[in-house]
């Protein structure tokens, strides 16, 4: 029997040179792929994405050749540069707080890195994300199901495919994974998320992968001295216009030097005096002003959520007679919660606990259980009455 193929995501991390690896001793048939994505001309004293840069290709190559895999780079620049940061710019000049990450496992290596799978006759798409996808048997059968098929093939599926958590919690990604469909999930293999990070870190010493000790990247991979302020500031001009500071109720306390510059639930760096602390509440582009008020001001109970995704659910409705979970930022505990549907695309999610910092531009996700249901974009929190 032919061994099934697939192309694995090969970023110079741990995590997917041990996907790799799995999938090498699994008796898969494994392509190492390394993506080349955007750069900013300059940020800071660094200038190359996290995710790319010359370091972590030759890492990836390195692994690729211990694995004695073939390895291959694709320049994604132009396509990551449109997708992800001009959305990331755009929604930061509209006073929200977006997430690039989600973006680009859907668009980037959903989309663009799926289409490089069936380019090279592969049967799978596999990352180094910590998550799980289950099968379960149905009667559910979804026409065009795979629009990526060069022969348009419109063969119908007879399987529902979940995302669960990844078994390691600290670790879990699935918040990023939200917005894929079933399309996605057929064809995408999670191999280290039935690990913990620990357990990774020991696979990859007992194979004696040259990425056994590197380090994890973190924040935003195009912003890799993490001074937001600074990338925003070359970026998206409209947000470094200085404005007035006003409290809750109108009255004005100072001056801001620029939005770019705070984000919800920020204390330090506002500049007002007095005995009482004030936390950003809102940052308005309408009038260019930041609303500030107390610490309890920021826990809200209530927000709208739009642009919705539903991984496998082709009736919401039975949403609204369950309690679930949601998280409103990536490491925030899973908070319970009902939903009211506005309409098929926007819900109010009313949470059984006030929520601190409820920022617009982030994304909610959705849970039952372990399993994520889908989720969505935050629009606005809802003052208490």
């Amino acid at each position: 029997m032919k061994k099934k193929r697939v192309i694995c995501a090969m970023s110079g991390g741990v995590d997917s040179s041990v996907a790799a690896a799995i999938l090498k001793k699994q008796g898969y048939e494994v392509i190492g792929i390394f993506m080349k994505l955007w750069s900013a001309e300059t940020t800071g004293d660094k200038t190359e994405n996290i995710c790319c840069s010359t370091e972590a290709a030759t890492a990836a190559r390195a692994v690729a050749n211990k694995l004695k895999i073939p390895f291959y780079v694709v320049n994604f620049a132009e396509e990551f540069k449109k997708a992800v940061v001009d959305y990331y710019v755009k929604e930061s000049e509209s006073g929200r707080t977006p997430n690039p990450c989600v973006v680009c496992n859907r668009e980037i290596k959903g989309e663009l890195l799926m289409q490089k799978m069936f380019e090279m006759e592969a049967d799978y798409l596999a990352t180094g994300h910590y998550a799980r996808i289950k099968i379960q048997n149905s009667k559910f059968k979804s026409q065009n199901f795979n629009k990526f098929s060069p022969s348009n093939d419109k063969s119908k599926c007879k399987n529902i495919y979940e995302l669960h958590q990844g078994r390691d919690l600290n670790k879990d990604q699935t918040y990023f994974l939200w917005s894929l469909t079933q399309k996605h999930l057929a064809r995408m293999l999670f191999p280290v998320g039935d690990y913990l990070k620990k357990e990774v870190r020991k696979m990859a010493s007992q194979w004696q992968l040259p990425t056994a000790k590197r380090q994890e990247s973190q924040g935003i991979c195009f912003i890799p001295d993490r001074d937001v302020s600074r990338f925003l500031r070359r970026q998206a001009a409209k947000l470094t216009k200085p404005g007035p500071i006003y409290d809750k109720e109108g009255k004005k306390l100072g001056r801001h030097h620029g939005l770019v510059d705070y984000t919800i639930g920020q204390r330090e760096g506002l500049g007002i005096g007095g005995p009482r602390a004030y936390y950003v509440l809102k940052l308005n582009r309408r009038d260019n002003s930041l609303i500030v008020g107390e610490e309890k001001d920021l826990y809200l109970k209530e927000l709208i959520a739009e642009d919705l995704n539903w991984l496998n659910l082709t009736d919401n409705r039975q949403l609204t007679t369950n309690h679930l979970g949601a998280k409103i930022r990536y490491g925030h505990p899973v908070a319970g919660c009902r939903l009211s549907f506005i309409s098929q695309d926007r819900v109010k999610v009313i949470f059984d606990q006030p929520q601190r910092a409820i920022t617009p531009g982030q994304s909610i996700v959705f849970y039952a259980g372990e399993e994520v249901l889908g989720g969505g974009v935050i629009k606005e929190g809802i003052e208490n009455n």
